[in-house]
């Protein structure tokens, strides 16, 4: 990230975006994603973006308004470093869009293919934009993004595309700054059958991706105003990127940096997520995660299911870990992934947490006189802090 983006003000653009949105039935719910994956996968891949606002979060990370025919959409997004490192302001494994794709196309895997109504992470992907410069190449159709001083991401390839991650925006959410009483409630979890599903995948999903920094209360979004479905918002140290669990971190939530099989918090868990783990083998893990995103760097377009480019991996030239580049017919392709000892030891942590795990069936329902009504609300009310 270059020093311009860190001094970015606030810019806003022309159009006010007061509209609803018109291109995705709204949520039932705020707090919740459209329902329909694809079409969110449409918007953040389309070409035809007109960008209308942005705003600088955090020094990092920035949220674009974009507008196409027919809708009007937020994102978060963070640009690649040069030449896919993962290194950022310092710190190795800071920045790594591969997790984080991986951690959606996990969550996709583990909680339907069809709907996000139990999904854990927001849509991602991987995407070009097109510096702003003048261009007379094949790129010249990619989305600008005007005024911002970005550096290309392999500039001796194509020195007019900067690649990132852009996630899709969830709006009427909130952080909880405690863990015990606030993101982990056991009354609630007896009590609700929504927060208690979510919950329950939260706990399974963190320990499946061996996250590596999960606990900070910055790491998790809440519904308002019920709390009972949670996202998890920054998976970039997982799988096989660079873990980062320190002492620094708040003791209350040390219970997610120590998540095992026999320490995973939630004392039940889901019948239909366990199902859809049992059936998880090495030719589907191998799909969905060896290749995550593969984008044409002549062109700037996203492949938006590259599994079956893993077998280009064998010729291409590697830039770090899960960063590749290679031609193919004349044209530089940067590819990214989860190497296969990382999706070798994710299948030895499937196989340990499957056959004894109680499920939510086999766990006899607490009385309201033993359980009681869910716990008072003390935490104080906060601003979304800024995605990392």
């Amino acid at each position: 990230m270059s020093a311009g983006i860190r001094a970015f003000p606030v810019v806003l653009l022309a159009l006010s975006l007061a509209q609803a949105a018109r291109g995705h039935t709204p949520p039932a719910t705020p707090g919740d994603l459209p329902l329909d994956p694809e079409s969110i996968l449409d918007d953040l891949a389309a070409n035809d973006l007109r960008l209308r606002a942005v705003r600088d979060v955090n020094g990092v990370v920035l949220r674009l308004d974009f507008e196409r025919p027919g809708c009007r959409f937020r994102v978060k997004w963070k640009p690649l470093g040069l030449r896919g490192s993962e290194v950022q302001e310092g710190f190795d494994g800071n920045n790594a869009p591969r997790c984080e794709v991986a951690a959606w196309r996990m969550s996709r895997l583990l909680f339907g293919p069809k709907t996000t109504q139990r999904h854990l992470v927001a849509p991602v992907l991987v995407r070009a934009f097109h510096r702003d410069v003048p261009c007379q190449r094949a790129c010249a159709s990619l989305p600008r993004l005007p005024g911002l001083p970005l550096q290309a991401t392999f500039p001796e390839l194509n020195d007019h595309i900067v690649l990132g991650a852009v996630t899709w925006w969830i709006d009427g959410v909130e952080t909880l700054p405690r863990f015990h009483g606030g993101l982990w409630d056991p009354r609630r979890f007896a009590h609700s059958s929504e927060y208690r599903r979510s919950f329950s995948d939260l706990c399974l999903f963190l320990y499946l991706i061996h996250h590596g920094d999960a606990n900070y209360a910055d790491n998790f979004l809440v519904r308002k105003p019920g709390r009972d479905r949670i996202y998890s918002i920054d998976n970039g140290r997982a799988f096989d990127g660079v873990s980062y669990y320190t002492d620094k971190s708040d003791p209350d939530w040390s219970p997610f940096a120590q998540l095992a099989p026999d320490r995973l918090v939630a004392p039940a868990f889901s019948a239909e997520t366990m199902g859809r783990l049992a059936a998880l083998d090495r030719a589907t893990l191998e799909r969905e995660l060896r290749v995550v995103a593969a984008v044409d760097l002549k062109t700037g377009r996203t492949v938006r299911e590259p599994g079956s480019w893993a077998g280009l991996l064998l010729r291409a030239t590697r830039h770090g870990r899960g960063v590749y580049t290679v031609v193919v017919d004349g044209t530089p392709w940067v590819l990214l992934g989860i190497g296969e000892p990382g999706i070798t030891d994710l299948q030895a942590r499937a196989r340990a947490l499957l056959g004894h795990l109680p499920q939510f069936d086999d766990v006899k329902a607490r009385s309201d006189a033993d359980a009681g009504p869910p716990s008072p609300d003390r935490t104080p009310r906060s601003r979304v802090p800024a995605p990392r």
